[in-house]
């Protein structure tokens, strides 16, 4: 079984890291190959058991495997995974697809269920949506555990603050700006790459959406500026350079 990819052109930037688990040796050589023409970076894997020990080890994007090899006869790779990766998408593969096989995968988390040789170009679309949808619910998870992380960092202020003699209030309400400011800028830092696609400008249509954009990186850059001859952090002004790049490069008009 032969898959060719004669339209790809070498990618110069990583779609996504794909786990790829196929007992086939020649169809995991060669569809390994295709996926890092197409741009994904990929390990590969022969069995379940190598898989599960590679779900361990490193980190994914969407794992790709076969039905029956050894490890996943019974799809017992895929009913473990959960329990390694919370929310991995998982792509099925298989040479003979049956009823009975498609009806051992109802109720486990399967994103598609492909036949060999699968599309190329429909495997890369399944690819691309389930590392968008794996990235996107990973800033969200960052976002809630750094806005918990901000809340107790503001309660520790505060305690402080309470307690503080008035020669150090300044020093306190100092690391309120900084913590601020920090928290600030790193969300924004997570909007643009949310927003930014492969081309490397912004994803967003209404010129209203870009504006606001624009406007708020701008606003952003002028409060670090401000602030940086009363707060002498290098923190701050490294996270400055850095928005001040973003904003050079956006390409927002």
């Amino acid at each position: 079984m032969e898959i060719i990819a004669t339209t790809a052109p070498m990618a110069t930037r990583s779609r996504g890291r794909i786990l790829f688990a196929d007992d086939d040796e020649h169809i995991r050589a060669s569809l390994g190959k295709c996926l890092l023409r197409f741009g994904f970076e990929s390990d590969l894997a022969a069995t379940g058991d190598e898989a599960i020990e590679l779900l361990r080890t490193r980190t994914y994007d969407v794992l790709l495997s076969d039905v029956n090899m050894p490890g996943n006869c019974a799809l017992e790779l895929i009913e473990n995974t959960p329990a390694i990766i919370e929310g991995l998408p998982v792509i099925l593969l298989t040479g003979s697809p049956t009823v009975e096989t498609a009806m051992r995968s109802v109720g486990l988390h399967i994103l598609a269920y492909l036949a060999k040789p699968p599309d190329l170009d429909e495997l890369c679309r399944l690819l691309d949506s389930a590392v968008a949808g794996r990235r996107e619910l990973g800033l969200l998870k960052d976002s809630r555990q750094r806005l918990q992380n901000w809340e107790h960092e503001i309660e520790r202020i505060q305690r402080l603050l309470q307690q503080s003699a008035p020669a150090d209030r300044q020093a306190t309400m100092q690391s309120y700006v900084r913590l601020t400011l920090r928290n600030l800028v790193v969300g924004l830092i997570d909007l643009e790459h949310l927003l930014v696609d492969d081309g490397g400008r912004l994803a967003v249509d209404q010129a209203v959406e870009k504006q606001e954009w624009q406007n708020a990186l701008r606003k952003t850059v002028g409060v670090l500026q401000k602030t940086r001859d009363h707060f002498k952090s290098k923190e701050l002004g490294e996270l400055r350079k850095e928005l001040e790049t973003l904003l050079a490069g956006s390409k927002v008009v």
